[in-house]
């Protein structure tokens, strides 16, 4: 990384720093996940003020420190956390703690970014926020490793079968067809591995199209 560089990123996670500092978390469309520091930024009269609460899609300005990145500027972009929805207000602290937990500082996971943004996006415009989210929780998991495609046996890699048993290994949550299941894995519904399977597969905007059925709304 360059010590001088700018970036445009969403505001994950904020913490207050001694006594007017502030460090945010911000997940960059080139850089990843960083950590920066705004030296003053509770401050009344500080350059950042309304600037650097979550979700704020901003672009930055900042000074490579040893640990820290040393933030010089933030021009806000838009604004996401402005909804006065409590339940998308749950919905975004929720995104932020997953985001933040599962990206580790630094590293930069292919799709992350335009993930998050279409989110935020469609977040803003929808009704269908449990669909939403669930879906942003699949695509996440899978681009960043910790979820297998649910779409062919992870043991002897044949296509699976929607009318035959699949069952679920809880540990590596991978899926396992009839042939290559053990008695203490978890029979789980076709339904499952179908929505599982749509969300890993397509465009995120393609989830809040989606009808689920009444049936199915255990999945969601």
């Amino acid at each position: 990384m360059k010590k001088h560089f700018q970036t445009t990123g969403i505001i994950i996670r904020k913490v207050d720093f001694n006594e007017a500092d502030r460090i945010v978390t911000v997940l960059t469309s080139e850089l990843g996940k960083i950590d920066c520091i705004a030296k003053g930024a509770r401050r009344i009269t500080s350059k950042f003020c309304g600037r650097l609460d979550l979700f704020y899609h901003v672009q930055i300005n900042c000074f490579q420190g040893r640990d820290l990145a040393i933030l010089n500027e933030a021009n806000l972009l838009d604004g996401f956390a402005d909804t006065k929805d409590i339940n998308k207000h749950r919905i975004l602290f929720y995104v932020a703690e997953l985001t933040n937990r599962l990206i580790q500082s630094g590293q930069h996971i292919d799709g992350a970014y335009p993930l998050l943004l279409t989110m935020l996006n469609h977040l803003e415009a929808t009704d269908k926020t449990e669909i939403l989210l669930h879906g942003y929780i699949v695509k996440l998991l899978t681009i960043a490793g910790f979820l297998p495609t649910w779409n062919k046996c992870s043991t002897c890699n044949t296509p699976l079968a929607l009318d035959r048993t699949i069952s679920l290994d809880c540990i590596h949550s991978n899926v396992i067809c009839h042939n290559c299941a053990n008695p203490a894995d978890r029979i789980i519904e076709p339904n499952l591995i179908k929505w599982v399977n749509f969300m890993q597969n397509y465009p995120l905007s393609d989830a809040i199209r989606v009808k689920v059925e009444q049936a199915d709304s255990q999945y969601v």
